[in-house]
Parts: C-alpha cells; structure tokens; sequence
C-alpha cells in the first residue's frame, strides 16, 4: 500500500499573493455587482425593518453570494432573484427560532385582513411582531409582488405553508395590540458617545483611543475590520484624524429610532462644496467604554436614510469595494 504523503504543515502567516488575489476577486465580483446593490438594500430594509440590520444583512448576503459564486459550475441567471434567494436565506439563518415554524393544514388563500397599504406601512414593525418566515412571506408577496410559487420556492416550504405564514403575519400586523408588542432595542450608553463627539471634534487621537476597551471590534463597514484598542487607534483613528486632510471633521451625536448615534459632518478644506454629514458612526458600550464601533462611510443607500430623516444634508461616496 502506498503510504499518503504527510500533509504540509500549517501556515503561520497566510501569503499575501493570496490575500492579494481574495481582495481582488471580491472586488471584481463586488464592481458587477454594483448596479444590484439599491435593490438588495431596499429588499433587506424590508425584511428586517431596521436601516442598520439592512446593511448588515447585505453585507452578509454578498459574503454568502461570492462564496456561493466561487463554488458553482454553472451560469448565474437572474442576479437579482439569486441574491434575494440568499439575503433570505441569510436572514432566517440569523433569526431562526429553535423550534420550527408551525404550518397549518388548511390550504385556504389568506385572507386580505387589511389595505395592502396599511400593510406594508407596519412593515418596519415587522422584525419584533412576526416570526421570520411570516416575516419573509409578507415583504415577498406585498411588497415585491412575488407568487406564492416562487416565495415557496424562496423559502424551500410548500405553497400551503406561504398562505398558513401569510395569514398569521397580516393578521399579527393589523392587530389592535401589535404597538404593546413592540420593543426598543438597548441604546448605547449616551455619555460615552458624547465623549467620541467631543474627541473627533478636538482631533484628539489620544482621548479617543482611551474610549476603547482594549479587546473592541471596530468595523469599517464593507471595508475593514479591526481587533483590539491599539489596531483601532493607529489605522481608523489615525486614518481618520491625520491622513485624511481633504476634509474638516466635526461629529455631533443625534438620535434615530431611539437610538444615539455619531454624525460625522465634513467640511472641504479648499473650500469647494457646504458642511455635509459624510459617515454615521454606531457604538455599542460597557462599563463606560465603546466594546464595538461601526462606520457607514461605504453605505451610500444607510447615509441617504439616515440623511433624510434626520433632515439633514449628506455626501456619499460609493461602496468603497
């Protein structure tokens, strides 16, 4: 018998002509993608009825598809239907209970409890009252008007079980008592999130960098993502507050949904263009301190909402890749 050659050992560092080719790949597959990416976000905006779980489930959708993409032999038909089958797919991944969905026999068409208006008006209700197949159900067939066929598909279950979801979602939306239902999601400590205002307004790089646990995450959404105070301090802080000199910071906490965020307003430093809110910064604290800092710089269609919400002027600036 021949004896199988021992394996090679385990890399200590990953080579950086394979890194260098990963990004370049993800890049590639991210710029064909590009003319795909408002229609995803509006689709995962209504799955999820949060601006900031929208941008992460299509992060997380994207991720899925390029892997998806690297492992199938055949042609990708219908972009559009794929990536939507995927963020789906992604979001009950997420949200899936332990117990599985409870379908009724009954084959019954459900019925129109209220105005389809009214209905998609309760969506951003959605993520507390439904489960998350109704969930699914509801947005693919009132708001994007799909067959019970295909969300069956969609949602690999029966159509008996699309109408069984649809009926119980519509009825848990128009219920009288759905607004008792709803809950507000923790808020970040406000004090530690004025004190990140007030040091990138002073361009204080050392005040900064002490708001941080020394184990927090920082996500450059879309583009980066750092681990540990001082990785933080010396490449988003540091790119932020010294290399980057096109433009003047000053941040400003404001509130969302109940929830404090960072605006960061920039004005051109030639002078060339108004003071525009150019990135949104979320936190997430403990103790005092920042445990995880999340940027949108790289999410024109985040910006827009929260710009025209908040009524406020904006610049974006593409995705990044």
């Amino acid at each position: 018998m021949t004896p199988h050659p021992d394996p090679s050992p385990a890399p200590d560092v990953l080579p950086q002509p394979l890194l260098a080719t990963a990004r370049a790949a993800r890049r590639e597959f991210l710029t064909t993608l590009e003319p795909l990416r408002g229609e995803l976000f509006r689709y995962c905006r209504r799955l999820t009825g949060s601006v900031w779980d929208a941008e992460d489930l299509a992060q997380e959708t994207l991720a899925r598809a390029l892997v998806r993409a690297a492992q199938s032999h055949q042609p990708v038909e219908r972009p559009m239907a794929w990536l939507v089958r995927i963020a789906t797919n992604a979001h009950l991944d997420q949200v899936r209970r332990p117990a599985p969905l409870l379908v009724e026999p009954s084959e019954r068409a459900a019925p129109a409890l209220a105005d389809p208006a009214e209905v998609r008006d309760a969506l951003g209700e959605m993520a507390t009252l439904l489960a998350p197949q109704e969930r699914a159900a509801v947005v693919l067939k009132d708001v994007f008007d799909l067959s019970l066929k295909e969300i069956a598909a969609v949602l690999s279950t029966t159509e008996g079980a699309v109408k069984a979801a649809l009926h119980r979602g519509r009825g848990r939306l128009t219920a009288p008592d759905r607004a008792a239902a709803l809950a507000r999601r923790t808020a970040p400590d406000r004090d530690v999130l004025d004190a990140l205002a007030a040091a990138f307004t002073a361009y204080d790089l050392d005040g900064l960098a002490r708001l941080f646990v020394e184990g927090a995450v920082s996500d450059v959404i879309g583009m980066a993502h750092e681990v540990g105070r001082d990785q933080i301090a010396t490449d988003s802080l540091h790119h932020t507050l010294v290399l980057e000199s096109s433009v003047r910071w000053r941040a400003e906490v404001e509130e969302l949904d109940g929830e404090p965020l960072v605006l960061m307003w920039a004005t051109p430093t030639d002078g060339d263009g108004p003071e525009a809110v150019e990135d949104a910064l979320r936190a997430e604290t403990a103790g005092g301190a920042i445990t995880r800092l999340r940027w949108y710089f790289f999410c024109p269609d985040v910006l827009a909402e929260v710009g025209d919400r908040l009524g406020v002027p904006y610049r974006t600036h593409g995705h990044g890749r």
